[in-house]
């Protein structure tokens, strides 16, 4: 069953398991298929399935979108209940891209913004090209989560069918 953290953020999530700590790990791990060099030719949960780890992401065929959600997170048991814990989020590695993106639309629209207060000649053109750059970078992130708004649920009912109790 999954349920959202109290005072979190939507996207960190706790997923509770009806299994000990090694069936659950067991249980996500045979649900999940790995990495690998050749991807899988179907729709599948793919990544790395450990007690101290776990990411996991949504994989369909002949799609590539690095703005979609993934799961990492790490299992946790307290008083001889099991859980999985974590957040959907974008990889760290696109964050850091559209740190230097934003970053830099800024750093070019502050610099156009104190040329034009010196007085230089035609400084106000360079302005829009800061706040474009910015504005571009916005449309491809809420693209890119437009593309990748059905991960969560997606991953979510995949986690949950997992870690549930066994059909009598």
């Amino acid at each position: 069953m999954s349920r959202t953290v109290p005072g979190a953020p939507d996207r960190h999530v706790r997923f509770e398991s009806a299994h000990s700590l090694q069936a659950s790990v067991a249980r996500l791990g045979a649900a999940t298929q790995r990495r690998g060099f050749m991807p899988p030719r179907e729709e599948a949960m793919i990544g790395h399935v450990a007690a101290d780890r776990v990411v996991l992401e949504r994989h369909v065929p002949r799609t590539r979108n690095p703005f979609k959600p993934a799961f990492a997170g790490r299992f946790v048991g307290d008083s001889g209940r099991t859980a999985l814990v974590g957040r959907f989020g974008m990889h760290w590695s696109v964050r850091v891209f559209l740190a230097f993106w934003f970053g830099f639309g800024l750093v070019w629209t502050g610099a156009a913004v104190v040329l034009a207060l010196a007085g230089t000649p035609r400084a106000w053109l360079l302005a829009p090209v800061g706040l474009a750059l910015m504005l571009i970078g916005k449309g491809i992130v809420a693209l890119g989560r437009q593309l990748g708004g059905t991960d969560i649920a997606w991953l979510s009912a995949r986690i949950e069918a997992a870690l549930a109790p066994e059909a009598p």
